[in-house]
């Protein structure tokens, strides 16, 4: 049995946002079930208790050291790295040297769009020295090819549902008490190829279908959803708004994509993202232009019978192809050299 050290931010002292359902939960789980031996290592909590309650620089440096006597200890085949900004690249060089063969994985949930993203490029390129496995959610060869090297592998992360965590079906139910759900920030986002404000492309949304009702969070006065509360919410709503940041980098979204199919809700996506590619025209409500948006959102407000059919059939996609077992066991497959079956979704620079 394989033991894995996973370094992320577990958010154990910190209760902000959708922690409950993040990848770093369902990537441990995955592993876990696929028969690693896997130990959470949360990096932001532990450097504020070294910090006395602050990431400063001595919870840093008490932090770092912590890591390699963790790991003298408990003797890992591999390390995986998620959003770990405050361990040094030092670290882990020091680390691998103590291990010399031990495996390195570096897993981002980020767009990586040069001029647009730089703070998350440096992040990605920070390791990059001594990681042999990169994993991003953005399939995008392209945008890929620049954290290529000689000694990597660079490949496509999806976003991971988990019957554990996406437990809700809402599409058993004709009238749930909401019809959509947007949970977001203040702010643009990017819709039908335009950066617009989201309260108005909310409001536009109310003129157009009516008596819609919302579960809206974080934007227009309510408050964001954080915890278990966010995930009562998906289970309540009907359709669920995949709206991210960019909406038009292939195979790129924010996992709210997942959060909304893998409780039953049916998702709305943007074409420009690529996942018709995955997922068919009847799994989801694909728009293009604004008009088919609106088109779709009144159609199934109206037809609840026809957004439960295809409300189910995304779920089940979802579960099936996106789970768990099925990511976890590829990002393994990768960075210990084991064969893989070749999936629709996958896309690899080695």
């Amino acid at each position: 049995m394989k033991k894995i050290v996973h370094i992320s931010n577990f958010n154990l002292m910190r209760f902000k946002g959708c922690f409950m359902n993040g990848m770093p939960v369902k990537i441990s789980n995955g592993l876990a079930r696929n028969g690693y031996y896997v130990m959470n290592y949360p990096d932001r909590d532990l450097c504020r208790m070294f910090g006395f309650g602050h990431m400063n620089f001595f919870g840093r440096k008490r932090l770092n050291r912590h890591l390699t006597e963790y790991c003298k200890a408990v003797k890992p085949d591999a390390l995986f790295i998620g959003h770990a900004d405050v361990i040094e690249a030092e670290t882990i060089s020091e680390i691998k040297k103590l291990f010399p063969g031990i495996k390195i994985l570096q897993w981002s949930c980020d767009w990586i769009v040069p001029g647009a993203a730089e703070r998350n490029i440096q992040a990605l390129h920070k390791y990059e020295d001594c990681v042999d496995v990169l994993m991003i959610t953005t399939g995008d060869k392209k945008l890929l090819q620049q954290f290529k090297n000689k000694r990597n592998i660079v490949a496509y992360l999806p976003n991971i549902a988990d019957k554990s965590i996406e437990t809700g079906e809402v599409f058993k139910t004709a009238a749930p008490p909401y019809d959509i759900m947007l949970a977001t920030s203040t702010g643009k986002r990017q819709f039908c190829g335009r950066d617009e404000e989201i309260e108005a492309i909310v409001d536009e949304a109310d003129s157009q279908v009516n008596g819609l009702k919302w579960c809206l969070a974080g934007i227009k006065g309510h408050k964001s959803l954080n915890g278990y509360e966010y995930i009562e919410k998906l289970s309540c709503s009907a359709m669920g708004f995949s709206l991210s940041r960019l909406n038009d980098i292939y195979h790129y979204s924010s996992d709210r994509m997942v959060h909304i199919m893998a409780n039953g809700g049916l998702a709305f996506i943007d074409r420009r993202t690529g996942f018709n590619n995955v997922f068919a025209e009847d799994e989801a409500a694909f728009y293009t232009e604004r008009e088919e948006f609106f088109d779709k959102l009144r159609f199934y407000k109206k037809n609840p019978e026809q957004r439960m059919v295809a409300a189910r059939k995304g779920f089940e996609k979802i579960h099936k192809d996106f789970n768990d077992l099925v990511i976890t066991k590829f990002m393994a497959d990768l960075l210990f050299g084991n064969s893989f079956e070749e999936k629709r979704w996958h896309t690899v620079l080695k």
